[in-house]
């Protein structure tokens, strides 16, 4: 089932999508800690348009975005380049530290990962111990709303 979820929403990038995974997992100066690929909403409609990948890394830096956001960055398919890629990838960047920041904060890019999460919209595509604090605590961010909704 874990991997039936990238098979179907990215089936034509699920090699280059995990082969970028494991190329940030070679990574030793930025850990890796977890990567996961998610669908968006935006305006309350699923975004089709482009692979959204989240990757939460370890190393030197505690924040990557400016204050108010996390760190995105975009690489347009282009033809001609051997990436595997046929959409644009949105590649979604924070640490530990900066993350819990921007979930108290409700930072956008926060919330659209969260969102992601509490519509179990989502592939865990790489995680670490670290990485099971961090989804623990993308986890517990949504509880607040299931139960507020209930109410």
């Amino acid at each position: 089932m874990a991997d039936e979820w990238t098979t179907k929403r990215y089936p034509q990038v699920e090699q280059a999508i995990r082969r970028l995974t494991e190329h940030h997992r070679e990574l030793e100066a930025e850990p890796l800690h977890l990567a996961l690929a998610y669908l968006p909403r935006r305006n309350g409609q699923e975004v089709y348009q482009g692979i959204f990948l989240f990757e939460v890394i370890g190393g030197a830096a505690d924040r990557f975005g400016q204050s108010g956001d996390l760190f995105e960055a975009t690489f347009e398919a282009a033809p001609g380049l051997l990436t595997g890629f046929d959409q644009t990838l949105h590649l979604i960047l924070t640490t530990p530290r900066e993350l819990d920041e921007a979930l108290k904060e409700g930072w956008p890019l926060a919330a659209e990962v969260t969102d992601a999460v509490r519509r179990d919209d989502y592939k865990v595509l790489y995680n670490d111990p670290v990485g099971r604090k961090v989804l623990r605590q993308l986890r517990a961010a949504v509880r607040p709303r299931k139960r507020a909704a209930r109410e």
